[in-house]
């Protein structure tokens, strides 16, 4: 089974980052990514490409923020687990986060060990969580 997974990040690095750091899932096909530079982008991927196993956002982003993002997707009923990733580790926003939904909250520089850890333990094997 492919885990399709949306990558929401207005830095364009993020992309060369994840598919270098999951080089090996996604050859295998365990993983595949997809990417938006941010939540206006992210919403037009999610109504064109099949479900999401999962989605990893920012907050900061230009056009529409990864907080932003989840409440409308929360509005339109659909349901993608999510891990928010920002460089803020605001308690407001955290919260904010969690009220939302997301699984999780990732403080960058991204700790990509952690960031497997979870992703695998979440689509892979989600008794561990």
């Amino acid at each position: 089974m492919t885990y399709k997974i949306l990558v929401v990040d207005d830095e364009k690095l993020i992309q060369t980052l994840f598919k270098l750091r999951f080089k090996n899932e996604i050859e295998k096909n365990l993983y595949e990514f997809m990417f938006a530079l941010n939540g206006v982008e992210a919403i037009e991927k999610i109504e064109t490409s099949p479900k999401f196993d999962l989605m990893l956002t920012d907050i900061n982003m230009p056009k529409m923020d990864g907080l932003t993002l989840m409440g409308q997707l929360q509005e339109q009923l659909i349901f993608i687990p999510t891990i928010v990733v920002s460089a803020y580790s605001d308690p407001k926003n955290q919260k904010t986060a969690k009220d939302l939904g997301a699984l999780d909250f990732l403080v960058k520089p991204i700790n990509f060990k952690t960031l497997e850890t979870i992703i695998h333990n979440y689509l892979v094997n989600p008794t561990l969580i």
